[in-house]
């Protein structure tokens, strides 16, 4: 009788850790050799200005603009986190609306104002989530965390292209 009791204990716990979701940060959605890609990038825009590139009113400074405006990065992904039950937390970028303020499909992004305001983040640094459930979107600038099943379906979208695709279980907002 006791090693039943302790039998259906442990399933209990194992079913129970099962439906926790891993909780994961943006960077964990970026292969290690996109980070390090990523980092370079930045190395070398942050020396522009120094370098006399993209000087107001110069060639240089129109060029970059135009550049800026195009979405860079890549659609490397993590292939690991494909079909894992995730949570991450980020910022919506409205797509599909279901009646007045409530969403059947968004854009998670790492910061606000992202794909409002160029440029949009990398492809593999957004989120296409989609709800069968309409959810309310109380506030833009609030930060919301997101759980559900990731993919690394793609998503194309005049906003910004999304490296990975989430089906939405739960939403909340963080503090």
């Amino acid at each position: 009788m006791i090693r039943l009791a302790a039998l259906l204990a442990f399933a209990f716990l194992s079913s129970a850790a099962a439906q926790e979701p891993r909780v994961i940060d943006w960077p964990d959605l970026l292969p290690d050799e996109e980070a390090e890609r990523i980092q370079k990038e930045r190395e070398e825009a942050a020396l522009r200005p120094l370098l006399g590139h993209g000087l107001p009113g110069s060639e240089a400074d129109t060029k970059e603009v135009r550049g800026v405006q195009a979405q860079g990065g890549t659609f490397s992904v993590v292939e690991d986190l494909d079909g894992q039950f995730v949570s991450l937390a980020g910022f919506v970028v409205p797509l599909d609306y279901s009646g007045r303020d409530k969403l059947t499909g968004f854009l998670l992004v790492p910061y606000f104002g992202a794909c409002i305001h160029f440029p949009p983040p990398p492809p593999n640094q957004i989120v296409y989530v989609t709800s069968e459930e309409p959810v309310p979107l109380n506030k833009l600038s609030q930060a919301y965390r997101i759980t559900g099943t990731i993919s690394t379906d793609h998503n194309y979208n005049e906003l910004g292209n999304a490296a990975y695709t989430m089906t939405l279980d739960s939403w909340s907002a963080e503090n």
